[in-house]
């Protein structure tokens, strides 16, 4: 049976918050939904949450609600010139409106924060400013790469002395509203250390709801020179590239990727690889092989999931894009040069049962590996061990389920609770016949908790052969 491990997470804006482009994204692959706060009312992100609720139930299909927070985007206002040409000189005033040839910059503190020589961004990188002069909070500088502007474009100042905290007011607001919603990740955006982690955990605490899990948008040299201690505070880890490659030279960012990639995996975290992954198919209906080559290096360096943005939220072809990246996966992974490194099974029983299902399921040629699970524990677990065959989640829980969508090769399933292990047994391969994914004379692992039903950690391994 051929599953697709890694995961597809998909934007979802303008060309697809509707019922008939969420399920187009569903039929393509999708497998979690991305709400991009840094754009959007409440109420818009509201509906469609509740449209991925309902065509995900409609296909059977458990689909996680990522909730990414915008973060201190820095922003210029109104009134800025309508072009910059490489060698002029433009200043750069604190405020919301410019004019007269100035760029205004929403940042307070932006002449004393800055020094002579500092590199300023805009666009994304697309303008380039050297700081020539600093003088009664006015910033002079030379444009080393000029190109036109607009209104409300992002900013990227010197990142590391930048007095901006990682959750912002709007960003405290747009928490609560989330976690209302019942939004299944939570991704952190501009983290410099494990301690803004922490912080969105004391908050979701203050509000009175548990904090759903948090993924880390590695984006700033902070978190770079900090990746191990903010990895193994958070839930999961993103490779945020398109502010990395403004902040850092973008030679850099494929290095760092992989060094993302290696630490998520020593820590048994999940990693996403995101921004510009098939970013010609926002016009195209066809990648460039460059672009199909980014997706299936990420693939073979391990990330559990990839992501789409523009794509899919604004692009002409958003269920194309989505279709396109399942097969550049799978073509990756059935490929010889597939060989994904299982992360080290540490000193826990729980591990240590993992990765043993994982070594007796390839000893015994079993289909799959089945684990069941409450709370999500043992399929992550699983999945850390990168068996050969799919691990197919059976749970109770809806949460749980939908969560369970992001982890590299597992398939959740919901199924009730059983008092014993002989019931959970003959429910499963009712389950996998039923799905055709065993036949009479094949085998399965079930790695799970005992006593079943309850939260217990990972202790039992059974063999199970069909009759």
């Amino acid at each position: 049976m051929a599953v697709r491990r890694a995961k597809i997470v998909c934007t979802l804006g303008p060309a697809t918050a509707s019922s008939a482009g969420i399920r187009g994204l569903l039929s393509a692959g999708m497998d979690v939904a991305r709400l991009n706060f840094s754009h959007g009312t409440h109420q818009e992100h509201a509906r469609v949450a509740g449209l991925v609720r309902v065509e995900s139930t409609a296909v059977g299909k458990p689909v996680a609600v990522l909730q990414d927070l915008c973060g201190p985007k820095i922003r210029t206002g109104h009134g800025s010139p309508a072009l910059v040409a490489t060698g002029d000189t433009v200043t750069l005033i604190e405020g919301e409106t410019g004019g007269n040839g100035e760029i205004a910059v929403g940042y307070a503190g932006l002449a004393a924060d800055l020094r002579v020589e500092d590199q300023v961004q805009l666009d994304d990188g697309r303008v380039r400013l050297r700081v020539i002069e600093i003088s009664e909070g006015r910033v002079i500088c030379l444009v080393e790469q000029g190109a036109p502007l607009r209104d409300r474009m992002g900013v990227n100042l010197p990142s590391r002395r930048i007095r901006l905290k990682a959750l912002t007011a709007k960003d405290r607001v747009d928490l609560e509203f989330g976690l209302s919603l019942g939004v299944d990740y939570v991704a952190l955006s501009f983290v410099k250390s494990a301690d803004d982690i922490r912080e969105l955990r004391d908050l979701c605490k203050s509000l009175g709801r548990p904090a759903p899990p948090v993924i880390a948008k590695i984006e700033t040299p902070e978190a770079v020179d900090n990746l191990v201690a903010i990895i193994g505070a958070a839930d999961a880890v993103m490779v945020a590239r398109g502010d990395l490659g403004v902040e850092l030279r973008p030679e850099l960012v494929p290095i760092i990727q992989r060094e993302i990639i290696g630490v998520a995996r020593l820590h048994q975290r999940p990693v996403i690889v995101a921004t510009e992954m098939l970013q010609s198919m926002v016009e195209s209906t066809r990648p460039t092989r460059a672009e199909a080559g980014d997706v299936a290096t990420a693939v073979f360096q391990g990330a559990d999931a990839v992501m789409l943005s523009a794509e899919t939220a604004s692009g002409k072809y958003p269920s194309e894009a989505c279709a396109m990246m399942e097969r550049i996966i799978l073509e990756a992974e059935a490929s010889k040069f597939y060989a994904p490194l299982a992360s080290d099974p540490g000193h826990s029983i729980q591990e240590a049962i993992a990765h043993a299902a994982c070594d007796i399921a390839r000893e015994v040629g079993a289909k799959v590996i089945v684990a069941f699970t409450v709370s999500g524990g043992t399929p992550r677990l699983v999945s850390k061990a990168r068996p050969t065959v799919p691990i197919v989640a059976f749970s109770p829980s809806g949460d749980a389920l939908r969560r369970l969508a992001l982890y590299w090769g597992v398939v959740p399933r919901p199924l009730p609770v059983f008092s014993n292990t002989d019931a959970l047994a003959s429910a499963v391969i009712a389950h996998l016949r039923e799905q055709e994914m065993v036949s009479p004379g094949d085998r399965f692992v079930m790695a799970y908790g005992s006593p079943v039903g309850q939260r217990s950690p990972t202790n039992s391994i059974r063999v199970v052969e069909i009759g």
